[in-house]
């Protein structure tokens, strides 16, 4: 793949116009089928099929999650990636999820919308917070989206928070499961599990039918807990009520936006028309996926909402609309 790209790149800006319709192929890295960022994937890929030259193709690919997704990126696996704000800053400085500093990758659109950490949990368990679990010593059935995604990785972080972990959590009789939606929807459903750790945009298809059969609550963050994440990077945050269908009240917790990178390999031409087609087609963006509705374009390059550098072919786009002096 780099040296694919790096023929284009060559060819783009060895003979102008012309090799502008040069076809490309690029793997875009979203979660498992059951997620949103698979419908926004797919959403975005379909407007970007129609916007590159002739001939090309994006392949959206179920994989790998917050975490995983920056390394596949920076890898070049795939060049084009979701992450959010906080995994992208611990990608680029290599710390938390990470051990070494992928410092090539580089954001094209930030703020597509807001993730909230959320604990979901059996009514049946009868508890209204998180550190319950702990205080309580209950021997829960903790499942989470696979290992690379940050619902999994987030859960870890939040019974660090409370001073429990998977460990204790198993020594006690309980057990962690790591697995795609449709595994954890029919948990839920068939009385198997007890707590769902994930970060979750409203609209949230998986996590809505979880909701739908009126079983569960979401249990909100104490103030202690949420200090405990702030320095990680999150920020506080809290889901409206109603979000999703029996959450009457408000939940206090962490949030972050999903951002859309790249690395420092991506043809400059080519980010530019990625960044430019999807600041252009909100509408579009929000018919595939409600959870897009509070995507602003004119923000979409600001430091809190990408959490890395822009790629020079993203600051095109904005600087050409004006948004970026």
């Amino acid at each position: 793949m780099r040296g694919i790209l790096a023929g284009i790149l060559t060819l783009l800006l060895g003979v102008g116009g012309a090799a502008a319709q040069t076809p490309v192929n690029l793997a875009f890295a979203t979660l498992d089928t059951g997620s949103a960022w698979y419908v926004y994937g797919a959403t975005m890929a379909e407007l970007l099929r129609k916007a590159l030259p002739p001939g090309s193709n994006v392949d959206v690919k179920p994989r790998a999650g917050g975490v995983g997704n920056p390394r596949l990126v920076a890898k070049n696996e795939t060049p084009l990636g979701f992450g959010f704000t906080v995994t992208n800053r611990w990608a680029y400085e290599g710390k938390e999820a990470y051990t070494e500093k992928l410092d090539n990758i580089r954001a094209l659109v930030g703020g597509l919308d807001t993730y909230y950490l959320v604990a979901v949990a059996s009514k049946k368990l009868g508890i209204g917070s998180v550190r319950e679990i702990r205080d309580k010593k209950l021997p829960v059935k903790i499942y989470t989206q696979p290992i690379g995604a940050l619902g999994e990785f987030a859960g870890r972080q939040l019974l660090r928070a409370i001073g429990t972990s998977y460990a204790d959590i198993k020594a006690l009789g309980g057990s962690t499961t790591h697995v795609g939606y449709n595994v954890i929807v029919d948990a839920f459903k068939d009385g198997r599990a007890d707590v769902l750790f994930a970060v979750v945009t409203p609209k949230h298809p998986s996590v809505s039918e979880i909701a739908n059969d009126g079983n569960v609550s979401f249990l909100g963050l104490d103030a202690e807990t949420t200090k405990a994440l702030l320095p990680l990077g999150y920020v506080q945050a809290t889901m409206p009520a109603n979000t999703f269908k029996g959450q009457p009240e408000p939940v206090a917790t962490v949030g972050f936006p999903t951002v859309l990178i790249t690395n420092k390999e991506l043809p400059e031409p080519i980010a530019y028309t990625v960044t430019k087609t999807v600041l252009d087609n909100k509408d579009a963006l929000v018919r595939g996926h409600a959870g897009l509705a509070e995507f602003d374009p004119k923000t979409a390059w600001q430091p809190d909402k990408v959490g890395i550098p822009l790629h020079p072919g993203a600051e095109r786009a904005y600087r050409e609309k004006g948004w970026l002096k």
